[in-house]
């Protein structure tokens, strides 16, 4: 049967020393003695002690319990950013409750209450397609910050968000410098990134003078295959694919390749979010890279700000993004 946690008490006890004076050691109080201190971090460690957070914050009225709810636990992109996020918690004082499980509105709202129940400080919502409701909602309930490209009016909620026009033009410069013109987009589904993508997408190939092709489907591998099954239906496919994020975009690379066609000599692709696989051998994919950890860095920021009560803060950080030129990208062998 396993051991159960060590108290405040039993280090207390150990150190023969009364409860306030081990906490005050343990919480670093400049008043204890250095030599006092050390002796009863010492025997802490050999109890294996660890402080019951969720108890400090209902004594302290403060907490260091910060939400991350990862509103697509299925998108490669979504846990790269999440790492990034949970390491910027915990540089800054932070211990992050990480949730998979806020899929819909309605288990986000219920991972809210959960984060109240624990006297959770603040929550940061990773690109949810949640609805702006939905959204409000959580904001009258705690300090909010939202990572994502939708609008948020929400005037308690600081939005980060990846600056997709001026990504979607970047591509498109790209390709159109190679000499493509049959170029078709592959986007997502509801999210707010994808709809984004695909306005700029075509906003860009009009001023070109060319016609838009956009599919629509899910941010997933499965529609990047089923994706080129439509596009080579046609008796003049594109010569390249500018898909609306990685996870796509791989799923393109593996169609094509067992049609038996050759990227990039036949089909040009792009992706968007630079995940890891992305620079893989196999895949070598040209994608716009978002940077995760300065997005992850901003938005621990503007949560800091929001608990600071800071009354002069943006309500919305638009973050950059850099093309990332590999191998599957090249001039078209024909038009």
């Amino acid at each position: 049967m396993p051991k159960p946690f060590t108290t405040l008490d039993d280090v207390a006890k150990a150190a023969g020393m009364s409860r306030a004076q081990v906490s005050r050691a343990l919480r670093g109080d400049p008043g204890v003695r250095p030599e006092t201190r050390q002796r009863i971090d010492t025997i802490a460690a050999q109890l294996n002690y660890r402080p019951n957070l969720a108890a400090r914050s209902l004594v302290s009225s403060r907490s260091s319990i910060v939400g991350l709810i990862i509103g697509d636990p299925n998108n490669p992109f979504h846990i790269q950013l999440a790492q990034a996020v949970d390491r910027r918690l915990l540089a800054a004082g932070f211990d992050a409750i990480t949730s998979l499980r806020s899929v819909d509105d309605g288990a986000a709202l219920q991972e809210v209450e959960r984060l109240l129940s624990l006297r959770a400080a603040g929550v940061i919502l990773l690109g949810p397609a949640h609805h702006p409701r939905v959204i409000g909602e959580i904001a009258d309930k705690l300090p909010c910050v939202f990572i994502g490209s939708k609008r948020v009016t929400h005037p308690e909620v600081i939005s980060i968000a990846v600056d997709d026009d001026s990504g979607v033009r970047l591509t498109m410069q790209h390709l159109f410098s190679l000499g493509h013109t049959r170029i078709a987009h592959l986007a997502g589904g509801k999210e707010p990134s994808s709809k984004e993508r695909a306005n700029a997408y075509c906003k860009v190939m009009r001023e070109a003078g060319l016609e838009p092709l956009v599919l629509h489907g899910k941010h997933n591998a499965a529609f990047g295959r089923e994706g080129v099954d439509r596009l080579f239906d046609s008796r003049t496919p594109p010569t390249a694919i500018f898909a609306s994020n990685d996870f796509i975009a791989l799923g393109v690379l593996d169609r094509l390749k067992g049609m038996g066609l050759s990227v990039p000599h036949d089909v040009s692709v792009v992706g968007f979010d630079d995940i890891p696989d992305a620079a893989n051998a196999l895949f070598s994919l040209t994608t716009l890279r978002q940077d995760t950890d300065a997005q992850a860095q901003a938005a621990v920021e503007a949560l800091q700000t929001i608990l600071g009560g800071s009354p002069r803060r943006k309500r919305r950080i638009e973050m950059g993004v850099t093309l990332i030129e590999r191998a599957s990208t090249a001039a078209p062998a024909s038009q």
